[in-house]
C-alpha cells in the first residue's frame, strides 16, 4: 500500500538517524522506550475472567473515550513525543476489543505519522472480528498480539492466515493467559507457533493470586515449554525468548531496567485519565487535558527496576536480578497491599530464567548469517 510505504521509509529514516534522543543500548536500538498505550474503550466481544480491564472496571466511569477526549488525544500524542526526547516510540491499541472502531485507530495513525517522526503500531486483539474489520483502517499497524482465549487451535490459525493475507504486518504474535484451559494446552499452542513462524508469549493468570497450587503447576509448565524449545532449536526453528513468559527479557544484561513502567509509559484510559501501568486501570495520575504531562506520568510507585527502594538487599545480589528487576510491583501492589518486598514469582523465575538464557545461547549457535539476535514484539 501507498501509505504503508511512506511510513516504512519514515520509520527506517527514523532508525538510522543519529539525533539526540534517547534509544537503547547497543543491540537495543529499535526497541521502544516509551509506550503509548491506548484503552480506547473498554467494550468486548466477551468476558474473560483473567482481562485486567474486566476485573477493574464498573466504578461508573466512562467505558467509551468520547468524541472530545479522542479529538484531545490526537494532540496530546505529539506533544508528549515532542518533549519525551525518546528516538524509538511506540503506540498500541487494547480494550476492551479495539477493533470495534477501527475508523480511530486509523486516525491516531494519521496524527502519528503527520506529527512525528513516526511510531511502532501495535494491536491486541481476541480476533473475534478478524473476518469482517476493515483492513485499510490498519495499514499503518506492524504488529498484531492476538489471544487464544478459549478459541481452539484451528480457529486460531483461520485468525492469523487472515490477518497474514490481509494486513501490513510484519509478524505476529500469539498470546495465551494461563487460566485452567490454556494451561494444559501451553505446548499444544507452542508447536503451532513455533512451526508456523508466530511468536509466542504467556502470561499466568493474575487473579489466581498466589495459590501454591497453581504456582507449581506454572512451574512444572515453563520447564516442559523450555524442554520443547530446546527441541524446536536442534531442528532449526526459530524460537524469541522476549517477552515469552510473563515479559521478562531474558537477554538483558546491561545495569538499567530495560522496563519503561512509571517512567516511560503512558497508558490512557476511556475517560481521557492516564497511568504508569498497562494492567492497572484504576490508579491514574493525570489526564490528557492537564499541562506537564511527562511530569504526572512519574511514578516511583511502578518502577519496575531492582535498584528502586522497594526491592529487598537480596533483589540486589541475585544473579538474575538484570532480567527479573525486582518482579512486577503492580503484581505486589494487587495481591498484597504494599509495592515492597520480592518478585510473587521469584522462585519460579530463578529456576526458568537461566533455562531461558540457554535457548537463547542455543539459538545464537544456530542463528542463520543475518538473522537478527533479538527481535522486538510489543510490550
Amino acid at each position: 500500500m501507498r501509505r504503508q510505504t511512506e511510513h516504512v521509509k519514515q520509520l527506517k529514516s527514523m532508525y538510522s538517524r543519529e539525533d539526540a534522543r534517547l534509544k537503547g543500548p547497543p543491540g537495543w536500538e529499535k526497541l521502544p522506550l516509551f509506550w503509548f498505550l491506548l484503552f480506547l474503550s473498554y467494550k468486548c466481544t466477551r468476558r474473560c475472567k483473567f482481562c485486567y480491564s474486566f476485573n477493574q472496571v464498573g466504578d461508573g466511569s466512562p467505558t467509551e473515550m468520547d468524541e472530545r477526549t479522542f479529538d484531545r488525544l490526537l494532540d496530546w500524542i505529539p506533544q508528549v513525543w515532542k518533549a519525551n526526547n525518546v528516538k524509538v516510540n511506540s503506540v498500541g491499541f487494547l480494550g476492551g476489543e479495539p477493533l470495534l472502531r477501527t475508523d480511530r485507530i486509523r486516525k491516531v495513525m494519521d496524527s502519528v505519522y503527520k506529527n512525528t517522526d513516526g511510531m511502532q503500531g501495535y494491536l491486541y486483539t481476541n480476533g473475534d472480528l478478524i473476518d469482517s474489520v476493515n483492513w485499510d483502517d490498519l495499514e499503518d499497524i506492524q504488529w498484531i498480539s492476538t489471544n487464544i482465549t478459549d478459541i481452539s487451535i484451528d480457529e486460531l490459525s483461520h485468525r492469523m492466515d487472515v490477518v497474514r493475507t490481509r494486513s501490513n504486518v510484519i509478524n505476529q504474535t500469539v498470546v495465551a493467559t494461563l487460566d485452567d484451559f490454556n494451561l494444559d494446552r501451553i505446548l499444544d499452542v507452542t508447536r503451532f507457533g513455533i512451526e508456523n513462524g508466530y511468536r509466542l508469549r504467556y502470561y499466568r493468570d493474575l487473579f489466581r493470586g498466589i495459590d501454591s497450587e497453581y504456582h507449581e503447576r506454572l512451574r512444572v509448565k515453563y520447564h516442559g515449554l523450555c524442554d520443547l524449545l530446546e527441541q524446536y532449536i536442534d531442528k532449526g526453528y526459530s524460537v524469541h525468548t522476549t517477552f515469552l513468559l510473563d515479559t521478562l527479557v531474558p537477554s538483558w544484561n546491561h545495569d538499567s531496567s530495560p522496563y519503561p513502567c512509571g517512567k516511560r509509559i503512558a497508558k490512557v484510559n476511556p475517560d481521557g485519565s492516564f497511568g504508569p501501568c498497562i494492567r492497572n486501570q484504576k490508579f491514574k495520575t493525570g489526564t490528557i487535558f492537564d499541562p506537564d504531562p511527562l511530569e504526572k506520568l512519574q511514578s516511583s510507585t511502578f518502577h519496575y527496576d531492582f535498584a528502586s527502594p522497594n526491592a529487598p538487599a537480596e533483589c540486589k545480589e541475585c544473579a538474575v536480578r538484570a532480567v527479573c528487576q525486582g518482579g512486577c510491583p503492580n503484581d505486589r501492589l494487587l495481591l498484597t497491599g504494599t509495592v515492597s518486598g520480592k518478585s510473587l514469582m521469584c522462585e519460579i523465575h530463578k529456576e526458568i530464567i537461566p533455562r531461558l538464557n540457554n535457548l537463547d545461547k542455543l539459538q545464537a549457535g544456530r542463528r542463520v548469517p543475518g538473522e537478527p539476535s533479538v527481535a522486538f514484539p510489543p510490550v
